[in-house]
C-alpha cells in the first residue's frame, strides 16, 4: 500500500521553489521542511509553497528530522556532494537536480553512499517527461526514423542566467547548467545504457570572452561533436551569452534526422502563447502553474520521484544516469582545454 512521504528541499533558490510547490501539491506527499542558509529566500519558498513547512538555516537540521523520509538537493552543482553524503549517512531518500556532481570522483562517492545506505537515489534529468522528447523518443523506438544519422540539439540560456540569475555561474559553466540536460537527452534517446549504440568520442571547443569582461570567469560558449559507434553525429550547442532582449530567457532547438525519417524540436519559441506587450514567449512547457499547480515537465519529474518512493520502485533515472554525464562534461572540458577529441570509455562503468 502506498504510504505518505515526508518531503525535505534543501536549497531555496528558483528551482528549489518548484520542487517545494510541486511537494505541496502532489497527493500522497507532504511538505516537512526547507533548509537555506538565508532565512528569508527559505521563507518566500514557504510562502510560495503554502506556508505549511518548517524551515531550517542548516540542511544537517533538515537531515535529522524525523518526519522527512526523502530530500530534494537544489543546491549550486559544486555543493551536491556534501549535502548528498550527508543525506545518504541520515538515511533519506534523494532527488538531486543535475548534474550529479562536478567531479568523477564525488559523483561515484555519492552513489556509493546511496547504495551503502539502502536509499533511492535520482538525478533531475527533467527533459525525460518533456512532452517532445517523450514523443521524439517513441517515434525512434517505433521505428519511424530508422537508424540515426544526425542530431543537431541548442540549448542556450541569456546572458542575465550567469550574470544575474544565478549567484554562483563561476562556479559552473554552461556544460554543466544546460549540456548535462542535452547529454542525458540524447544517451536515454539511443538507449547508450543498454549499449544498443554508445559514445565513442567527444571533441568540443569553448571560448572565454564575454563573461569574463562581465567579472563572471566561466566560458561563454561550447561546441561539442559526439561520435558514437553506429556513426551517428551528436552537435550540441550551449551558450550562456543570447542578448537579454532574446524573446525567451532560454533557447531549445532539436533537430534530429534517421535514415527514414525525421523530427524536430522547438522547445523556447514554438508559438504556443506569445505575450506581445513584453515580446516574449511564456513558458508553456518547463514550469507553467495551472491553477495554482505547477503543471510542467520539470514539476513531472519530481513527482515521478516521490511516486517511485510511494510504490516501492526504482525511479527512471538513476545515480549511474548522472555519473555518465558527468564524465560526458569532464570529457567536453578536457577536450576544450586540449584542443583535441577525447576517447571515450564505458560511462557507466564501476
Amino acid at each position: 500500500m502506498e504510504r505518505t512521504i515526508g518531503m525535505g528541499v534543501i536549497g531555496a533558490g528558483t528551482w528549489g521553489t518548484l520542487h517545494a510547490r510541486t511537494y505541496a501539491t502532489t497527493p500522497g506527499v507532504r511538505l516537512v521542511a526547507i533548509a537555506d542558509l538565508d532565512p528569508a529566500r527559505a521563507a518566500a519558498a514557504n510562502a510560495a509553497a503554502g506556508g505549511i513547512a518548517h524551515c531550517y538555516t542548516d540542511y544537517h537540521a533538515l537531515l535529522a528530522d524525523p518526519a522527512v523520509d526523502a530530500v530534494s538537493i537544489v543546491l549550486p552543482d559544486a555543493l551536491h556532494h556534501d549535502a548528498a553524503l550527508a543525506a545518504a549517512r541520515a538515511g533519506k531518500h534523494m532527488l538531486i537536480e543535475k548534474p550529479l556532481a562536478t567531479s568523477e570522483a564525488q559523483a561515484r562517492a555519492i552513489i556509493a553512499a546511496a547504495e551503502s545506505a539502502g536509499v533511492v537515489l535520482m538525478v533531475d534529468f527533467h527533459n525525460r517527461w518533456s512532452p517532445p522528447f517523450h514523443a521524439l523518443k517513441l517515434a525512434y523506438d517505433a521505428g519511424e526514423l530508422g537508424a540515426l544519422q544526425m542530431i543537431s540539439y541548442r540549448l542556450n540560456d541569456t546572458i542575465f542566467v550567469p550574470t544575474t540569475m544565478l549567484r554562483w555561474s563561476a562556479q559552473s559553466s554552461v556544460a554543466w547548467f544546460l549540456a548535462s540536460h542535452c547529454l542525458d537527452t540524447v544517451l536515454w534517446l539511443c538507449d547508450a545504457r543498454t549499449g544498443a549504440d554508445t559514445p565513442t568520442r567527444v571533441y568540443s571547443v569553448a571560448r572565454s570572452r564575454l563573461l569574463p569582461s562581465q567579472g563572471v570567469a566561466t566560458p561563454d560558449f561550447y561546441q561539442t561533436i559526439i561520435e558514437f559507434a553506429s556513426g551517428l553525429v551528436v552537435h550540441l550547442e550551449n551558450a550562456w551569452i543570447l542578448p537579454e532582449a532574446a524573446p525567451s530567457v532560454f533557447e531549445l532547438k532539436c533537430e534530429v534526422l534517421g535514415a527514414t525519417g525525421a523530427y524536430y524540436i522547438d522547445g523556447s519559441l514554438h508559438g504556443a502563447q506569445k505575450i506581445v506587450t513584453r515580446t516574449t514567449y511564456p513558458d508553456a512547457l518547463v514550469a507553467p502553474t495551472v491553477f495554482g499547480r505547477p503543471a510542467g515537465f520539470a514539476s513531472e519529474s519530481i513527482r515521478h520521484f516521490a511516486s517511485a518512493l510511494r510504490a516501492g520502485e526504482r525511479p527512471l533515472v538513476d545515480g549511474r544516469d548522472g555519473l555518465a554525464v558527468t564524465r560526458l562534461v569532464l570529457a567536453m572540458e578536457q577536450s576544450a582545454a586540449q584542443g583535441a577529441p577525447v576517447v571515450l570509455g564505458d560511462l557507466w562503468r564501476d
